[in-house]
């Protein structure tokens, strides 16, 4: 029996979707994935503020540079004993001890930091001196090689032992 479409395969009959329908139904899916992502978010409960890790307090923070052997020493040190530092061109980090930062924070309290001035220059100049910036509790003080005042002589003996014994330089 010959089809009256002389050899073409017909469509089957019945009623055939318009192609804005079908176009429709292909981002279905997509609205929907995207309306249920959107209203997860409305509908859990809030869970209220998130505790997020704050910042360590920072004890003080140290700097000497120059002397005849060309010092760039920084150490930062930190209330749970955390401490950065730099050292020519080495980096690193260490912890101090808990009695060491004790004994650190008591040397900075008996200098009497709030009544430093915020220079102490050396009587004359030299060319080998240290220049020494010391902050602690937001003030800097800035000295050098033979302007240390007597009140942070133990406080940089200290922060150089510091240096010295975490963070050698060979």
């Amino acid at each position: 029996m010959q089809n009256e479409n002389h050899g073409r395969v017909s469509k089957p009959m019945g009623r055939t979707m318009p192609s804005c329908f079908r176009f429709g139904f292909a981002l279905a899916p997509i609205i929907i994935l995207a309306a249920l992502v959107f209203l997860a978010g409305c509908a859990t409960d809030n869970p209220g503020p998130v505790n997020s890790p704050s910042a360590p307090t920072l004890v003080v923070y140290y700097t000497r540079t120059g002397g005849i052997a060309a010092f760039n020493d920084k150490l930062v040190v930190f209330e749970n004993g955390d401490a950065v530092y730099s050292r020519g061109n080495k980096t690193g980090v260490f912890t101090v001890p808990p009695a060491q930062i004790t004994e650190l924070q008591t040397l900075l309290m008996n200098s009497d930091f709030p009544s430093l001035a915020q220079s102490y220059p050396a009587p004359s100049p030299g060319a080998d001196y240290y220049q020494y910036n010391i902050t602690y509790r937001e003030k800097t003080v800035t000295t050098e090689t033979g302007g240390v005042p007597d009140a942070l002589l133990a406080v940089f003996g200290r922060l150089d032992a510091l240096l010295a014994d975490y963070a050698p330089l060979s």
